[in-house]
């Protein structure tokens, strides 16, 4: 049995390795990416903003840039104020004065890297083969942890970097580091599968909520600091405009950072009618389902977008460390599978051409 999961593991391995080593490098783009992001304050310095001060600024950077999507409010991670859309950002001041613009381009580099980190630039199919070979690549991790088991009491810190180019120095610290960074190589391959296979589930919003006004029609600030009143000790991070407005209602959302097991960040959501000023819903993490909760952790465990800077950091430590264990796999499997196997054919054509 041993030997068949070693084996399994091996060649499976390797063959799972030519399309992982492309998307951890793309995903190390990506998150340093973020990382730099996360590291430009433009400038500012957070200071805690109150509810009326937070409904002032969204009201009037709605009102001064007509044509963004929605407000990203100050908060410590990004001590400024973003109106911004899937075209471009504007970073300002709290006083709404601008410090910087952004176009977003769909021929950027960033943007390329973002498709074929996800599909390989290859559409349906490419999302299609990353995924399975995401539940292939945790199938081989809980192997390869089950083929450590049986060795274990060789474990030593020392092999955990290679000394040499050796084979043996280069399958020791494959697996040593596998081991190390076991768990957030699973959750990446786990949650990357999950984003192309897991349901968003239905909506748990009962149909008979109570819809009670919050504050006078059409305004954006008595609405905005009504809603944060719901919810007094959570933090409003952004105002979003609807995507496609429904005839005879203007229903936009406010996301706030609430208490989750996870650490995850604009979890809960406040939905409100711009033309009645009604509530349309309050819903915090914990009240959107279990189908909903999964996809959404899985969609922001993978990447660390709405997580922690920490847990972004480790998801791009353990992307190069998964980029050296993969490369080598690549090399001892080449030097052993295939130019061992071609030298020890050549060696025998050798033999019988001497007999």
């Amino acid at each position: 049995m041993t030997k068949i999961l070693k084996t399994l593991h091996n060649w499976l391995g390797f063959f799972i390795s030519l399309i992982m080593l492309i998307v951890l490098t793309t995903g190390i783009y990506l998150g340093g990416a973020d990382l730099l992001k996360r590291m430009d304050d433009k400038g500012q310095v957070y200071s805690a903003l109150s509810h009326e001060e937070k409904a002032v600024i969204a009201a009037d950077a709605l009102a001064n840039y007509p044509e963004a999507s929605g407000v990203k409010l100050p908060t410590e991670m990004a001590p400024y104020v973003e109106a911004y859309s899937r075209q471009e950002s504007t970073y300002l001041t709290t006083d709404l004065e601008e410090l910087s613009h952004q176009v977003k381009s769909k021929d950027s580099l960033q943007s390329w890297m973002f498709w074929f980190h996800r599909n390989f630039q290859l559409s349906d199919p490419g999302k299609h083969a990353n995924a399975i070979s995401a539940i292939l690549a945790t199938v081989i991790i809980f192997i390869g942890l089950y083929l450590w088991w049986l060795i274990r009491r060789g474990f030593k810190w020392k092999h955990t970097l290679p000394k040499n180019g050796k084979n043996s120095a280069l399958i020791k610290s494959h697996i040593q580091l596998g081991l190390i960074f076991s768990i957030p190589l699973l959750i990446m391959s786990i949650s990357g599968a999950y984003i192309t296979y897991g349901a968003w589930g239905s909506s748990t919003l009962d149909e008979n909520r109570q819809k009670p006004v919050l504050a006078q029609a059409g305004d954006w600030e008595a609405q905005i600091a009504a809603a944060q009143k719901i919810w007094p000790e959570s933090e409003l991070v952004s105002v979003s405009k609807p995507r496609k407005p429904e005839e005879g209602s203007y229903i936009y959302s406010l996301s706030f950072n609430g208490d989750n097991a996870l650490g995850l960040m604009q979890t809960d959501t406040i939905n409100i009618d711009l033309h009645t000023g009604k509530l349309d819903s309050a819903q915090t993490f914990s009240d959107k389902g279990l189908a909903y909760q999964a996809k959404y952790s899985a969609r922001f465990l993978h990447d660390g977008a709405r997580m922690p800077t920490w847990y972004l950091l480790m998801l791009i430590i353990s992307s190069v460390v998964g980029t050296l264990m993969v490369s080598f796999v690549l090399v001892t499997f080449v030097r052993k599978e295939i130019l061992g196997r071609m030298k020890a054919r050549a060696a025998l054509r050798l033999q019988n051409q001497n007999v």
